[in-house]
Order: structure tokens, then C-alpha cells, then sequence
């Protein structure tokens, strides 16, 4: 076996004091190096597990918008995992709800439960030397944490057919056949660090196969414990029917099909495999050999795949394992206008108070920075900024690039030295801030002169008597017609989503892994393998933002595409935590098979089990 290169993995323990290697020797880091906000925290003693990554969180109760910087390659895919325990950290048994992002764009809403560990993955293609990873809370009181962070590269040859403009998310890997504790959890058993969960699906049956090793592998190198395991189906003539359940309706899947001969025999197992009640591909497994074959499809509802026995074959239909990813929307691709993150860092640069905001200020634009407003321009503009009361001192530096500024709101800080001339000149700003500071000298004449600028300094006001009495006739006016396009425009967009997802759409592109190479075109009866990925994608919900939030504020949120998985855990003390049975689903392989969005999950002496047995004790 090629020892494992784990030279640019980035592992981060997050809310750990301290950086260390683990048993097999990869570095896990602390946040320090990554992220400058948050605070360490550890799960309740009721919740601890047996795996020391699980029992510490790092968790963000000041800002609304927090972001990991991981080190990236530009143009190079990577892996990337966020893992969630709440595990009652701080004693309120509130598990929080909030949104996973990056790069400026939504991956997922993360739901969390006290006693199950949620993970997100995707692989990605960074698009610079920075990897933005935020967690923006989206809800009143209920603030984000994360338990771990990991990107690690994925090598050039493997998941080749999915397309490096959109990011892929992870919905199911599976461990066919595989008992219901015997999970693999990322490295070392998958030398790729992939999480492979056990699963017998209603229908089918286990089967082990007679070897230990395989002579030959597909380019996505599944790990041998997920190949000899497998699962057929019970009779000569049935078929195997597997099912996926995703909570976006129009979607591009990409599936990852591995299979062997697990029996050493000269009987014949041949079938096809249909999705979506479409013929794809025939595959005759052979012996001690991973074969594989990938699937991009248009999926509208339940994805759906068949292996159906041809005539000739004696033997049934088997699978060893799956993969199933979905496709982000699409990218943003103009983000924040260059002279406004260049005027933010001036800020950030200058006041030690907003240090820890990095990221994308602007996007997505139900979760902009708390102390910004920005407008939807191509590229968004910063049009606000509100930083009353955030305990500012010294001078205020040079910001005069944002020249989207129509308020600017500096009162109540320490703010000292001359007035800064740039003000007045600022080409959009209506509304100047500073009371409550301790400037020196006179208002500048930039400011004073600009008739379209309020200012408001000390105890000098410009707004006159009949500006305030066109501001409440311009209220009583537009407010109600403001409100009529609101209701108007909520009406079309939802008649749009009811018409956009009638229909069903079966366009398909496959093939299989022969050699270590993909290969293979469309069968008969499917759609050109060349089609767009950007022509397939479309948004499946219209969800109406709010711009900038407040402590109190709270948003509708999209639940988006990713699914939640969870990996159950539980405590050396089996009657330590005596509500477990009541708030887990289970272990069950069927209850987990038929549950939207799907739970991954085992129980708490399961995964303490499953640790002791690689000696993790």
C-alpha cells in the first residue's frame, strides 16, 4: 500500500488549547492559526465520547458572521468537512440552528441536536489561496459553534466527471452490507479520509465476499472493508432497488457505484443498472476486482437506481457501495466591489474591535457583515456602516474608495483627532454620524458646504424643519406602495417555483472505471454526454432576505441541499445521560433508509465500541 501524503491536510480541532498529532499521526491544529474570534468551549460531562475531537467546540456569540481561513491551491479540488456536537455545552439544552457557507456562497443550514454529531462535506474547487468556511447565525439567541474542520486535496484523477464549476455536496456514502456498527470512519481506514456508513437497505441481503484483498481498484480508491462487504438481492429474479430522498426537487446527481464478485465461482451475475427508470449501464462484476461506474443525472424528486438481472445471469444483483453528491447552484462570481473590501480592511487594519471580521462581506446577502448594509448591485456596494457603540479610538483612518456610502454611523466611541476631510466628499453620502466622540477643530468645509449630506457632530444638526416634515410625507406615501409590490412580487415567485418543477427530467451521462481510467459513453437511450452542468442546475426555491441583522433579528432560511448526517455518540457511562433512547432515532438501518433528509447516526456504545475496537481508549 502508497503510504498516504497528509502533508497538506488541514485538520483543526476546534475550541482544542493546544495542536497534536493523533495515533496515526496527523497533525490535528488548534483555531488559533485559522480563525480570530470565538470562544473554546467543552460538552457537558453527560455528553463526552470516547473521541477527544468530539468533547471541545470552538463557539461564536459576538458576531453574526464568523469565517475559518483554510489554505487553499487556486484551481485545486479539495474535501472539505464541518462537523457539529452541541453536547450541551452550556447548559441550556437549546441545540442552535444556523448557516454554513463559503466563499460567499450558502452551503447549508445546520440543525443540530444535543445528543448526535452532524457533519457536512463537499468537494470544492478553490478559487483562490484562501478558503473562506463561515458560520452566520440566522436565528435570535441561537449561536453558532463547530466541533471540527477539515480540507485535505483530492487527487486529479479521482470524481473527474464532476464539473469544478459548482461545488458537490455529500448525501449518501454507504457501506453495503457492512454490520450496522461497523462504520469507517475517515483516515486511517479510508486512506482519502471519507466516512463510509453501514447500511442494509429492505430488499437485500448481506453477503461477505471469500477474499481479503483486492487486485485491482477503481481511480476513487474505496477502502477494502467497504468492497467485501456487499449486499445482493434475495432471488435469482429481483431486483435491487435503492432510493436517495434530497430536500431540493430539481437537482444534478452524481453517483459513485462500486461492485465485485464477492463468491469464487463459474457462475454468471450480469445486470443492468436504471436510474430514474432509464437503462444506463450492464455490468458483470469479476472477482477480486473493484469495479466502478459513475452516473451524472438530472434528478427531479427521489433519485431512483435498479439493478435489474439480465436473462442470462445465475446469480443476483450486487452492490459493495455508493456515493451519491448533489450540485451546488451556481457560484457567485462578482463578489463585494474591490475598493470597498480595500476601504474594509483600512477599518479592520486600524481598530483592534473588528479584527476578527474576514470573509465575504456582503454575500450571501441574508447574512451580511451586522454592522454593514450593502446593495445588490453587479458587484454588491457597502451603502451602510453602523459602528455606534463598538468602543473605537484613535483617529479614523482613510476609507474614501467606498464611495457607495450613503450612511455612515461613528457615535458613541473614542474617536479623536480632525475630522477627516474625505467625508464631505464622499459622492453618496446622505447621512453623517459622529456625536459622542472626542474630535478636535472645526467641521470641514466639505462637509458643512454639501447641502445633500445630514451630519450630525456634537451638538451640531443640519436637518431642517422641512426635511423632516418631507421625510414623514414621503413615509405615509411610499410605505403602502412599497408593501403592494412586496406582496405582488412573493405572489409571482411562488406561481414560478409551482410551475418550474412539473415535469420530469431523465438526462444522463455515465460510465464506468476499467484500468484505473474512466471510460465508457452513453448507452442507448441517453442523453449527450457532453450537456452543460449550467443549463441542468436551477435554483428550487425563492426565498425573500433581509440585508443586515441585529441581535434581535431573525431570517427565513433555506434548509438548501446538503444533507445532514449524523453520527450518534454517547458516553463511557451508558445511564449517564438517562433521555438518550428518547431523543436518538435508532440504529436502524431501515428507519435510517426511509427518513428524509437522511440521519446518519449511531448510538453512543456503538461508537464507543467501534473506537475501543481500533484501540482508541
Amino acid at each position: 500500500m502508497v503510504a498516504t501524503d497528509t502533508s497538506e491536510w488541514v485538520r483543526i480541532d476546534c475550541g482544542s488549547e493546544f495542536s497534536y498529532p493523533d495515533e496515526s499521526g496527523v497533525l490535528w491544529q488548534a483555531d488559533e492559526d485559522f480563525i480570530k474570534t470565538g470562544e473554546n468551549q467543552i460538552v457537558s460531562q453527560n455528553s463526552r465520547t470516547l473521541l477527544e475531537q468530539f468533547n471541545t467546540l470552538r463557539a461564536f456569540t459576538e458576531q453574526n458572521k464568523n469565517c475559518y481561513s483554510l489554505p487553499t491551491t487556486t484551481y485545486s479540488r479539495y474535501f472539505i468537512r464541518a462537523v457539529f456536537f452541541y453536547g450541551n455545552y452550556d447548559g441550556l439544552s437549546t441545540p442552535p440552528t444556523f448557516d454554513l457557507e463559503f466563499d460567499g456562497n450558502k452551503w447549508a443550514t445546520v440543525v443540530t441536536e444535543t445528543s448526535k454529531i452532524a457533519y457536512y462535506e463537499m468537494i470544492y474547487t478553490a478559487k483562490g489561496d484562501i478558503t473562506s468556511i463561515c458560520l452566520a447565525r440566522t436565528r435570535n439567541k441561537q449561536f453558532p459553534f463547530i466541533s471540527l474542520l477539515e480540507s485535505w486535496p483530492v487527487p486529479d484523477k479521482m470524481y473527474a466527471q464532476m464539473a469544478n464549476n459548482r461545488a458537490w455536496f455529500s448525501g449518501y456514502r454507504y457501506n453495503y452490507g457492512a454490520a450496522p456498527d461497523n462504520w469507517i470512519l475517515g483516515y486511517p481506514g479510508d486512506t482519502h479520509n471519507r466516512v463510509w456508513e453501514p447500511m442494509t437497505p429492505p430488499g437485500s441481503a448481506a453477503i461477505t465476499a471469500t477474499f481479503s484483498s483486492l487486485d485491482a481498484t477503481t481511480v476513487n480508491d474505496p477502502p477494502v472493508l467497504a468492497i467485501i462487504q456487499a449486499v445482493q438481492a434475495p432471488n435469482l429474479t429481483d431486483k435491487l432497488e435503492l432510493s436517495f430522498s434530497f430536500s431540493k426537487t430539481n437537482r444534478l446527481d452524481h453517483v459513485e457505484l462500486y461492485f465485485t464478485e464477492p463468491l469464487y465461482t463459474t457462475a454468471t451475475r450480469s445486470f443492468n443498472i436504471n436510474v430514474n427508470n432509464e437503462f444506463g449501464y450492464a455490468i458483470s462484476p469479476e472477482y477480486q476486482k473493484c469495479d466502478g461506474v459513475w452516473i451524472n443525472v438530472m434528478s427531479v424528486g427521489t433519485l431512483n437506481i435498479e439493478l435489474v438481472p439480465i436473462n442470462n445471469s445465475t446469480q443476483p444483483s450486487v452492490i459493495s457501495a455508493i456515493e451519491v453528491y448533489t450540485a451546488s447552484d451556481p457560484f457567485v462570481t462578482v463578489y463585494t466591489s474591490k475598493d470597498d473590501l480595500d476601504g474594509l480592511a483600512v477599518l479592520i487594519n486600524n481598530f483592534k474591535q473588528l479584527e476578527g471580521w474576514s470573509g465575504e462581506p456582503c454575500l450571501p446577502n441574508d447574512t451580511v457583515w451586522q454592522w454593514l448594509n450593502c446593495s445588490g448591485d453587479n458587484p454588491p456596494r457597502v451603502t451602510s456602516i453602523y459602528l455606534s457603540g463598538y468602543g473605537l479610538d484613535g483617529p479614523l483612518p482613510d476609507f474614501s474608495q467606498m464611495v457607495a456610502l450613503e450612511t455612515i454611523d461613528l457615535r458613541n466611541n473614542s474617536l479623536n483627532g480632525p475630522i477627516p476631510d474625505f467625508l464631505g466628499k464622499l459622492p453618496n453620502l446622505r447621512l453623517l454620524d459622529l456625536r459622542d466622540n472626542d474630535f478636535t477643530g472645526g467641521v470641514p468645509q466639505s462637509i458643512t458646504d454639501n447641502k445633500q449630506i445630514k451630519y450630525m457632530i456634537g451638538n451640531e444638526d443640519n436637518q431642517s424643519k422641512g426635511n423632516r416634515l418631507a421625510l414623514i410625507i414621503g413615509l405615509a406615501v411610499g410605505l403602502p406602495i412599497f408593501l403592494a409590490f412586496i406582496v405582488a412580487l412573493v405572489y409571482f415567485l411562488v406561481r414560478k417555483q409551482k410551475i418550474s418543477t412539473q415535469g420530469q427530467v431523465t438526462a444522463m451521462e455515465l460510465g464506468s472505471y476499467q484500468g484505473g481510467t474512466a471510460t465508457g459513453q452513453p448507452q442507448e437511450g441517453i442523453v449527450s454526454s457532453t450537456m452543460s452542468t449550467e443549463a441542468l442546475i436551477r435554483p428550487s426555491l425563492a426565498i425573500e432576505h433581509t440585508s443586515s441583522m441585529s441581535n434581535d433579528d431573525s431570517f427565513a432560511t433555506d434548509p438548501g441541499i446538503s444533507q445532514i448526517h449524523h453520527l450518534p455518540l454517547g458516553n463511557e457511562d451508558p445511564g449517564a445521560m438517562s433521555s438518550l433512547e428518547e431523543t436518538s432515532m435508532g440504529a436502524s438501518a431501515e428507519s435510517i433508509y426511509h427518513r428524509p433528509p437522511i440521519m446518519h447516526m449511531i448510538d453512543e456504545e456503538e461508537l464507543n465500541d467501534l473506537l475501543r475496537r481500533h484501540g482508541q481508549n
